[in-house]
């Protein structure tokens, strides 16, 4: 009796699929296994070390990442579910200093697409690829098939951010100040 129970408890109990790149890695590809299980592939390219992202607590936007100044940080889908739920990380410089490189790449079962790092030729990372929307769309036969845009962010022209422990007083700060007689001596 004990068991029947469990069974058909584990059976209620919906399959989640899940997939994160965090708030410092970057989305530059997405495999689709024949099962339909999803996998966000992420990096952390040289050039975006120091650099972080502003991510949603979890996946739970449903129209994907239509912002300029966001990619796809995590994604999350229900078995059986026609929805796609979405992380989307906001990054101040991916508006100004990305462009668009594909405005729709299809991804189905069996099949994934993987973005490119571009270096110098002394071997820095110039520019990288960064999946920055994620749609989730079902065929005639309702099979799940994704779409994703894709930009291209040129970290040669970024700025580095400046670091979260730099003073804002230049004035060194293990030095005492001097009351003012003896400053000019």
């Amino acid at each position: 009796m004990l068991i029947r129970w469990l069974l058909a408890a584990i059976s209620l109990v919906a399959h989640i699929s899940a997939e994160y790149c965090g708030n410092n890695k970057i989305p530059y590809g997405i495999e689709v296994h024949k099962d339909g299980r999803l996998v966000l592939l992420c990096s952390k390219p040289e050039c975006f070390e120091k650099k972080y992202a502003e991510c949603d607590e979890r996946p739970l936007r449903t129209h994907g990442c239509p912002s300029n100044s966001s990619w796809v940080g995590g994604v999350q889908r229900v078995a059986g579910s026609s929805v796609l739920y979405t992380q989307c990380c906001d990054y101040e410089y991916l508006a100004e200093y990305s462009e668009l490189l594909y405005k729709k790449v299809t991804v189905r079962r069996g099949e994934f697409f993987e973005g490119e790092e571009k270096q110098d030729k002394g071997g820095d990372v110039t520019s990288f690829d960064v999946i920055t929307d994620i749609q989730m769309l079902k065929e005639e036969k309702g099979e799940p098939y994704y779409n994703i845009q894709v930009h291209r962010y040129n970290c040669a022209k970024a700025p580095d951010p400046e670091p979260v422990w730099l003073p804002a007083d230049p004035w060194p700060h293990f030095l005492p100040k001097l009351p003012k007689k003896h400053r000019n001596l």
